[in-house]
């Protein structure tokens, strides 16, 4: 609730993420009009748009903390077990509608046909999920440094690679360029990534928010 009434007062994350989202996604339409790409290109160009918008909103809501000097009070009143999964929760909400509404406008401006619904869906989702578990936990190992927004990105870096070959290979199948297998494969892979970033983050954010 608190994540939430401060999203609302505010708007910044909501805001950036969508501003993000329509803009990649109209830059990469243009570009490519009228050009039929295949689905792995497609995919591909798709997943830039989501990390873009993910990269942008998601790592704020740990340093904002920070930033306005509440992370303090915070440690006060809360456990750090509540306050990762309280965020998490907000930015996993977040990650999967930005991630819905970018996907089928990303689709609707390219006319792709999908072909398996719902892998596309699964992938989609699971994907989102683990890019909000990924980046919400580096955004929380670098709120108390100094270059805190920089060292977030880069602490994601070796995260989101395997994170985006799955989500790609995921996506490509459902646009009908792959096996069905591969797509199988991806969406156990996506779903397992996101189950294991949001279920290790408390105790790996437990470890450094008292320090």
């Amino acid at each position: 609730m608190k994540e939430w009434q401060i999203e609302m007062r505010s708007q910044s994350g909501l805001i950036t993420g969508l501003l993000f989202s329509v803009v990649t996604v109209y830059a990469i339409s243009f570009a490519t009009l009228n050009a039929k790409l295949p689905g792995t290109v497609i995919a591909g160009l798709l997943w830039i748009a989501l990390l873009f918008s993910g990269a942008a909103s998601l790592p704020r809501i740990f340093l904002a903390e920070e930033e306005q000097g509440t992370a303090d009070l915070l440690r006060l009143v809360a456990r750090p077990h509540a306050v990762f999964w309280g965020k998490s929760i907000f930015n996993c909400l977040q990650a999967v509608v930005t991630g819905l509404i970018l996907s089928f406008l990303y689709i609707g401006f390219t006319s792709k046909a999908v072909s398996v619904p719902w892998l596309f869906t699964v992938c989609i989702a699971m994907g989102s999920l683990s890019l909000a578990g990924a980046v919400t936990l580096c955004g929380a190992i670098a709120a108390q440094a100094a270059n805190r927004s920089v060292l977030s990105a880069a602490i994601a870096v070796p995260l989101l690679l395997p994170l985006v070959a799955l989500g790609v290979s995921g996506l490509r199948v459902a646009l009908n360029d792959g096996a069905i297998s591969d797509g199988y494969v991806a969406a156990v892979g996506l779903t397992g990534y996101a189950f294991a970033t949001l279920a290790t983050g408390p105790y790996i954010f437990a470890a450094v928010w008292k320090t």
